[in-house]
């Protein structure tokens, strides 16, 4: 960059002003070595900075779009990481924002509208248990909660990023009430990596899903599971493997939440080209 010999050197608090930012919210980011001071007073100690300090913290404010951390921006602004992992990281956290804004929409729209869509899925680990004959929704309720409750007396990080699901024995194709043998159900509780090992553990891989998201109370279960399928069979869609009944927001999530006001979504695994 072509810089005049006799630009201007403006103080902290000018500094500060025209960033939009605290003074010691610059300090701290010029100790984890983000930007450098064009000039420090040997006497005085005073900070010095130009228009290019500027421009960089305000690449920096861009790239808190993101949601990085302070060390993540650094590493990421000097190139001290690997850039193909780290695009598929930000690629992971669109993915789940998008999923997130998708549900959150429903909710407020209250729509009763099945809405589809292809999601790419992260890597989970889950902790695993399984059951059968479960037949009502408070039994399934009941079955989460003593997984999870047994799932943190393990001394498992229960893990924000993904939703609890269950993986049934039965692929519901006539819905819930079709089935006429009870489905064997496994509940699924992702949990955060650690060098605890427990049989109950599994790990399932990133994957390329088709999804299904409704909003209602237990009645649009049926529904959503007949117009899973028959939206699979019209877009000649190839599944290749087990079906996720994801309870986004459900009895189990909170205590607060009405049964008219949960929201479901059921994703499946697709061959892709």
């Amino acid at each position: 960059m072509n810089i005049p010999e006799d630009r201007h050197y403006f103080t902290i608090k000018e500094f500060a002003k025209a960033c939009g930012l605290s003074r010691t919210t610059l300090i701290r980011m010029e100790e984890s070595g983000f930007i450098k001071p064009c000039k420090v007073d040997p006497v005085t100690g005073y900070r010095y900075y130009d228009a290019v300090n500027v421009t960089e913290v305000a690449q920096y404010k861009f790239l808190q779009t993101l949601d990085l951390s302070r060390s993540e921006l650094t590493d990421y602004y000097f190139q001290r990481i690997d850039s193909m992992d780290f695009i598929t990281k930000q690629r992971e956290r669109l993915s789940r924002m998008q999923r997130v804004l998708e549900e959150l929409e429903l909710r407020v729209n209250s729509s009763e509208q099945i809405s589809f869509t292809f999601v790419d899925m992260p890597e989970v680990v889950c902790f695993c248990d399984t059951v059968s004959s479960l037949t009502t929704a408070t039994g399934g309720e009941y079955f989460f909660y003593t997984v999870m409750e047994r799932c943190i007396r393990k001394g498992f990080e229960i893990s924000g990023y993904e939703s609890m699901f269950g993986i049934s024995s039965s692929d519901y194709r006539n819905g819930i009430a079709g089935d006429a043998v009870p489905p064997q159900i496994t509940a699924c509780i992702p949990v955060v990596k650690s060098d605890i090992t427990d049989p109950h553990l599994q790990t399932f891989p990133a994957t390329r899903v088709f999804s299904a998201l409704a909003y209602g109370d237990y009645s649009i279960i049926d529904t959503l599971c007949k117009s899973f399928w028959d939206e699979i069979e019209a877009r000649n869609l190839q599944p290749c493997g087990s079906a996720r009944f994801i309870g986004v927001v459900a009895p189990y999530v909170g205590r607060h939440i009405s049964s008219d006001n949960f929201c479901y979504r059921l994703v499946i695994p697709i061959e892709t080209e």
